[in-house]
């Protein structure tokens, strides 16, 4: 059976989601979030005369610039502090496996750095990145 796909867009108004199918010229609107996709595509159903299983509803929700602003900036932050991370790790490993191989023992490196001999020892066993 094929399917006709209807774009809908639903953005937050007050209390409730209004819900716009602009290939259709309509509108409708839902409570709750929850139930912006069935609204979506009893509208479309019902503005076409069609059963809503012959119709592909895809509903983009929009956020407000403002937030979807600070969201992308806070993936972008947390997707730094992971490569961060990583690189500091990677670090970490080299210091050990340079003092190791310098001939410090693991409880020597451990006072050297800071740590506990049990972590030192953990990163030296890792692969030096």
């Amino acid at each position: 059976m094929n399917t006709q796909r209807i774009e809908a867009t639903a953005t937050r108004e007050g209390k409730w989601w209004e819900i716009d199918l602009p290939g259709l010229g309509t509108r409708t609107a839902a409570r709750k979030l929850a139930d912006v996709q069935e609204m979506a595509e009893e509208c479309a159903a019902l503005w076409l005369d069609v059963e809503s299983d012959t119709l592909d509803v895809h509903v983009r929700v929009d956020l407000p610039e403002d937030v979807r602003h600070e969201w992308e900036q806070a993936r972008t932050k947390a997707e730094r502090a992971r490569t961060e991370e990583s690189e500091a790790a990677a670090l970490s490993r080299a210091v050990v496996h340079r003092l190791r191989a310098d001939g410090y023992t693991y409880a020597e490196a451990a006072q050297l750095l800071g740590l506990s001999m049990q972590r030192v020892h953990q990163l030296g066993k890792k692969t030096a990145a």
